[in-house]
Order: structure tokens, then C-alpha cells, then sequence
């Protein structure tokens, strides 16, 4: 891989998710992006949406160039599919398609996604449970489902989704590096370095007060990206699948205890609602301390997790449940899921 090329890439994927924010900032009013608060909104005020439209575009020509700068066509069918993806975000914000028209495209999306990707390593469990062939097939396409709604749920507040993004690819890069020091000759290390670049561009207006939301075009973008790089780095062995579940630990707690709490107390899962635990806590404090918080506890807690997942893989699965065991316990004690909506301040 060039590393000229890459380096010009970032800069570039950075620049140009930056000005293209503003550009959509500018004409929200003009072109629909602009709704009224809802029952999900953590927001009173009318804000525009649809900014992540800015990361997608700037993510999907840095995958593009790394492909061909590195010979690697599935970057290229990478960036196909998060654009395919992203594209069916944008037209949700435009338009709130209903479940029915989203949940297919994002099943066949999904699937080709780890079709692309396979053959990947067998997922070995606790207890000599291993997963492989067509039944770990299903379940990372059922994983990657998962990841794409869980991450959107989690885009209720400013900067949240985009600062975690940021946090878990490059967490995920120095792991990596620190592995392996040819990481940087892999054109996809500099996908995941570019991404982050893109959304840190776009986190410069979406950073509480946020002046433009990511929407649905962008947190659909960012997890299937995710989702690839995990694919992609665990069929080629530098990362583990424990790594990168400590990594995403932060958000996979509070949508999952959310969720099942929901379904517990008779809700329908597709509901809207402002239960999460960082919506509850945010109506407390505000969003900027409830987003620094969030990110905090991914850069120390859950990336110390992941290096002792990738590091001593004879412990690695003792070092996921004690990531996850606290941020479960802490989920619950700050009312993901709960019956009400705690009482506070709103931004």
C-alpha cells in the first residue's frame, strides 16, 4: 500500500466529509431533512438531518482508491455495499420508510456482505463450542443485523454514534498494529483510518449543541463499515472476534439490555422510544457530559478489554465477560429499558 496515497486519502476523506456536512447543513430546508422533534427525539428543536450523508461520500471513494491503490477488489464491493446501504438510509430520512421496505434490503445487503467475506474463521466459544459453515454464516448475518439497527438506536444524541465510530476504528488500528507492524501496508487499515477521518469531519458539527444529525444515511453507513472491517480483519487474522466485541461492548450493552427489557415489559421492539440508557441519563445531564462519558469508557474500559482479548487468547473470552458484566449491570441501574422515561433536563 502507498502510504503516500493513503496519508493524501485521510486528509482528503476528512476535508471533504467536513465541507459536504456544511454543504447539506446549508440546503436542509430546501431539500426535506429538516423534521419536527418526535417520540425518539432527545431534541426540542428542529435540527437538520441527513449529515452523514458527508461520511458515506467520503468513505466510499477513500475505500474505493485504497482498493485499487492496493489491488484489492472486495474494498471496492465493500464500498458498493455500504453505499447501497447509506443510500437506503437517505431515503428514510427523507421519506420515514416504514420496517418492511428497510429490514429486506438491509437482510441482503448483510448477507452479501459475509458471503463476500467467507470463508471466516470458526468462531470458538466457551465450553469448546465452535461455530462454523453455514450455521456461523446465519449468525453473523444475524449479528450484523443486529449491529446495523443497534447502532442507529444508539444515534439518539449529540455526537454519541460519531465519536464511537471514531473511537472503535482506531482502537481497532493500533490493536492491529501493535499485533502486526505491516498493519499499515493493508489498504483496509487505511479504509478504517480514512472512515474515521470522514466522520471526525463530520463530528465537528455534530458535537453537542450539534448543528446537523448524522441520520440514517450515516449510522447505516458506519456500522456496515464496521461490520466489514470486522469480517475482514478476522478472516485474515489480525484481530480476533473478542477484540472486536470489547470494542463495540459500550453500545451493544445499552441497546441489548434496552431492547430486552422492552420486549419484557409487552413493547413492540420496533417502537419508537427514549429509553436508552444514554437517553436517560442525557435528559439528567445534558448531552455533552453523557456523549464524553460514553466515549470515555470505550478509549479506557472497553479498548483495555480488547487488548487483553487480542493479547493473551488463552483468557480472551474471561476478558469479554468482564468487560460486558459492568456495563450490563450499569445499563440496567441507569434505566435502559425501564417502564418510564426519567425525569431532567433536555437538550
Amino acid at each position: 500500500m502507498n502510504l503516500i496515497v493513503a496519508g493524501l486519502t485521510t486528509i482528503i476523506a476528512f476535508g471533504l466529509a467536513w465541507a459536504i456536512t456544511r454543504i447539506t447543513e446549508a440546503s436542509a430546508a430546501s431539500s426535506g431533512l429538516i423534521k419536527a422533534p418526535n417520540e425518539r427525539s432527545s431534541h426540542t428543536t428542529p435540527t437538520p438531518r441527513g449529515g452523514g450523508i458527508a461520511i458515506a461520500v467520503a468513505g466510499v471513494l477513500a475505500a474505493i482508491v485504497m482498493g485499487i491503490a492496493g489491488n484489492l477488489p472486495m474494498l471496492t464491493s465493500l464500498a458498493v455495499l455500504c453505499a447501497t446501504i447509506a443510500a437506503l438510509g437517505f431515503v428514510d430520512d427523507l421519506r420515514d420508510l416504514p420496517p418492511a421496505v428497510r429490514f429486506p434490503v438491509q437482510i441482503v445487503v448483510v448477507s452479501l456482505l459475509v458471503w463476500l467475506a467467507w470463508p471466516v474463521t470458526p468462531l470458538a466459544l466457551p465450553f469448546g463450542l465452535v461455530l462454523s459453515g453455514a450455521i456461523l454464516a446465519v449468525f453473523l448475518v444475524l449479528t450484523g443485523l443486529w449491529w446495523v439497527n443497534l447502532f442507529n438506536f444508539m444515534d439518539g444524541i449529540d455526537g454519541i454514534a460519531a465519536s464511537q465510530a471514531i473511537l472503535i476504528l482506531l482502537l481497532a488500528c493500533l490493536i492491529w498494529l501493535l499485533g502486526d507492524k505491516s498493519a499499515p501496508s493493508a489498504p483496509l487499515f487505511w479504509v478504517m483510518i480514512a472512515t474515521a477521518a470522514a466522520t471526525a469531519g463530520f463530528l465537528v458539527r455534530n458535537w453537542p449543541p450539534a448543528n446537523i444529525f448524522m441520520g440514517d444515511v450515516g449510522s447505516n453507513f458506519l456500522a456496515l463499515l464496521i461490520f466489514g472491517a470486522v469480517l475482514l480483519t478476522v478472516a485474515d487474522g489480525a484481530l480476533r472476534y473478542s477484540t472486536w466485541l470489547s470494542l463495540v461492548s459500550i453500545f451493544f450493552s445499552d441497546a441489548t439490555v434496552t431492547l430486552l427489557r422492552r420486549i419484557r415489559h409487552g413493547e413492540r421492539p420496533w417502537r419508537a422510544h427514549r429509553r436508552h440508557a444514554y437517553q436517560q441519563l442525557s435528559r439528567l445531564w445534558g448531552h455533552k457530559p453523557v456523549t464524553t462519558l460514553y466515549g470515555g469508557l470505550t478509549l479506557v474500559w472497553a479498548g483495555s478489554c480488547a487488548f487483553g482479548a487480542q493479547f493473551q487468547p488463552t483468557l480472551e473470552w474471561a476478558f469479554v465477560g468482564l468487560c460486558y458484566l459492568p456495563l450490563l449491570v450499569a445499563a440496567v441501574l441507569t434505566g435502559a429499558g425501564a417502564k418510564l422515561e426519567w425525569s431532567g433536563k433536555k437538550a
